[in-house]
């Protein structure tokens, strides 16, 4: 798996890999929780076509859920849940015949078109105002985008767009991952 895009991607993000422990802020792990849990929700509700119930309320939507931080991190515990998570994920591929290692590596790709290369940007790296959030490439971003910051990863300047939660959205012309001659 090519965990080089995935560092690729976090710092387009503005959110640096670690190469050890590093707690980091209440933000961060909060959004920790909710990318995590959401692709699993999306995975049961959409992939398998499965509600879950908690105390008498399905859970119809990957995003429903609020997340509140309430205890320090426990980094036993969250490398346990991680290698559950992967080994549930590896269980899923072979029990249902999924190619998720040749899948896995096309979201990467796809994940990182969610940044609109700016190539010929001459107006330096920072967070634009909403009238510039089009880049001078007529980018449109959904309405849960409340900034658009400009980046810059191996020299070249990308736009990215994130969400109140600090979580990166896709424009709107982003085309979803497709799995065509895999499935």
């Amino acid at each position: 798996m090519n965990k080089n895009k995935v560092a690729q991607f976090l710092a387009l993000a503005g959110q640096s890999a670690r190469a050890s422990f590093d707690a980091r802020d209440e933000h961060t792990r909060k959004l920790g929780a909710q990318l995590l849990l959401s692709e699993v929700l999306e995975f049961v509700i959409k992939g398998l076509g499965v509600e879950p119930e908690i105390a008498g309320v399905r859970i119809q939507q990957a995003d429903e859920l609020n997340y509140h931080a309430v205890n320090a991190p426990d980094q036993s515990e969250m490398l346990d849940g991680l290698c559950d998570v992967a080994y549930t994920m590896f269980w899923n591929s072979l029990a249902f015949g999924l190619p998720l290692e040749a899948g896995f590596d096309r979201v990467c790709d796809n994940n990182l078109e969610k940044f609109v290369a700016l190539d010929s940007w001459a107006n330096g790296l920072s967070e634009l105002k909403s009238d510039e959030w089009h880049c001078h490439k007529n980018v449109a971003w959904p309405p849960e985008v409340t900034r658009v910051e400009v980046v810059s990863f191996a020299g070249k300047p990308y736009a990215v767009g994130k969400d109140a939660r600090g979580k990166v959205r896709k424009p709107l012309h982003f085309k979803p991952v497709s799995f065509e001659g895999l499935l």
